[in-house]
């Protein structure tokens, strides 16, 4: 397999490369198995570890990640820690290894439905922040499906900036076959406010389960205003189960996945 190779150190130069047809990469944990697989087969190749960018930004409200931060940055970091939601689901992400190279911009550029760091980007209602021309845009409306993006051909992923949850009980679980490299075959984030027993602020995100993370925020608002109790549960198990739409492929049948939704609903809010 032969390549050209680039290690730019702008963003003037990133997106001109990327423009041209590069294939952008930090970490290398997704493109460099999909290359050796014969899955991806690259023209040019365009490492972006020699752009210097700043260190995590934390403020009361919100955490900010750069390009090129890995994982164990992330999860190292003091203030991220403050983040638990956040720190919870990447603990989960891949080996030891790959929480050392792989990175978070990573995760949400390959736009897979299963990527952890998606799941957490949307149940934190995150932002990406687009180089090279800086604009701001909802992950939500950032990804159109499995691979996919809404950015222009010389577009970047520079930043992702979420919301920390306060005040706020979460809950993370993901199925698969084996637990540390786990491609999950359904996964729920939740992150639950309760005043006196009743719900204020509800958030509900799953992967694996659609083309792009599920979250329906109709049922979310819908749940607001009502006490929790297991005939809430019982409801909205089913309702969450009927309305998700899943694909059968090699790791799980559609119905099986279905089935999942409705567990790990109830699971989720049995813990409380």
């Amino acid at each position: 397999m032969k390549f050209k190779y680039y290690a730019p150190t702008t963003l003037e130069e990133i997106s001109k490369l990327k423009e041209e047809g590069g294939l952008l990469f930090s970490g290398g944990t997704d493109v460099f198995v999909k290359m050796k697989a014969e899955v991806l087969n690259p023209e040019v190749l365009v490492d972006t570890k020699k752009l210097e960018v700043p260190e995590i930004k934390c403020s009361e409200n919100e955490l900010e990640i750069f390009m090129n931060t890995t994982y164990t940055d992330v999860i190292k970091n003091d203030c991220a820690k403050k983040f638990n939601s956040l720190v919870k689901i990447l603990i989960e992400v891949g080996s030891p290894q790959i929480r050392n190279r792989g990175t978070p911009i990573g995760n949400i550029g390959n736009a897979s439905p299963a990527g952890d760091f998606l799941l957490a980007a949307y149940l934190l209602d995150g932002t990406a922040v687009i180089a090279p021309g800086m604009r701001e845009i909802k992950i939500e409306d950032l990804v159109a499906g499995p691979g996919k993006l809404n950015m222009e051909k010389g577009e970047f992923i520079y930043s992702i900036k979420l919301k920390k949850l306060e005040g706020y009980k979460t809950y993370y679980e993901k199925v698969g076959r084996r637990n540390a490299l786990v491609i999950s075959i359904a996964s729920i984030a939740t992150a639950v406010k309760l005043n006196n027993g009743v719900v204020e602020d509800v958030k509900i995100a799953y992967g694996s389960l659609g083309p792009t993370i599920v979250r329906f925020r109709d049922l979310e608002e819908e749940m607001k205003g009502k006490k929790l109790s297991e005939d809430l549960i019982d409801e909205f198990s089913a309702r969450y189960q009927e309305r998700i739409k899943p694909i059968t492929d090699v790791r799980a049948s559609a119905e099986y996945r279905k089935k999942l939704a409705k567990n790990l609903f109830i699971k989720a809010f049995n813990s409380i």
